[in-house]
């Protein structure tokens, strides 16, 4: 079996509070979720090994069990001192491989052209937008100064001035995606034709 306290990385005198924090490092550090990817299944099996060594360890009875057997821990296991080398030889393969700049990634030529795609898509959506958002607002500003009873959600009349105007920038979000959608889709049914 493993050594509890080689996993958590602390001695076999260490307190609760140790054990607590060594576990919230351990954890923080062989997480599956915060590795790359390809990287989860050691990650994960790492993860279970300081989960089980943290609820073996803080809980007092169980504690106390194992240090009491010695069947439990493998005389060849890890050591302290073995667990910091490794926990340090983990943290710079992670490290090495998220910098790794020789790395390649062959991504098919048809992937780059819809991403491609996608990107002048969302620019003229953005674009359109762009124009109808301030348009709409200036105008909702305009209606409610020369028809102050549009909108009479408070007694205050710049708030009033202001609900007005995001509510003329909404409708100029919501029309600006549909003069954008509807552009693309005019576009692409006359690329289709």
């Amino acid at each position: 079996m493993m050594d509890c306290y080689a996993v958590l990385g602390v001695r076999q005198d260490a307190s609760q509070d140790e054990i607590k924090e060594a576990f919230r490092e351990r954890a923080l550090e062989c997480h599956p979720d915060r590795v790359e990817e390809g990287e989860e299944a050691a990650a994960k099996e790492e993860f279970q090994r300081v989960q089980k060594a943290f609820e073996l360890l803080s809980d007092p009875q169980k504690r106390a069990k194992y240090d009491a057997s010695d069947e439990e821990k493998d005389p060849a296991g890890d050591t302290v001192d073995d667990v910091h080398v490794r926990r340090r030889s983990y943290k710079e393969e992670w490290r090495r491989r998220a910098s790794d700049e020789n790395r390649t990634i062959s991504v098919s030529q048809a992937i780059l052209d819809q991403v491609g795609g996608l990107s002048a898509d969302y620019e003229t959506i953005r674009g359109r937008t762009s124009v109808t958002v301030p348009l709409c607002c200036a105008l909702g500003a305009l209606l409610f100064l020369v028809e102050p009873t549009t909108i009479y959600a408070t007694d205050v009349f710049f708030v009033d001035l202001f609900l007005c105007t995001a509510l003329g920038g909404i409708y100029g979000f919501v029309l600006g995606y549909g003069w954008g959608y509807a552009d693309l889709f005019f576009r692409g049914s006359q690329d289709s034709s």
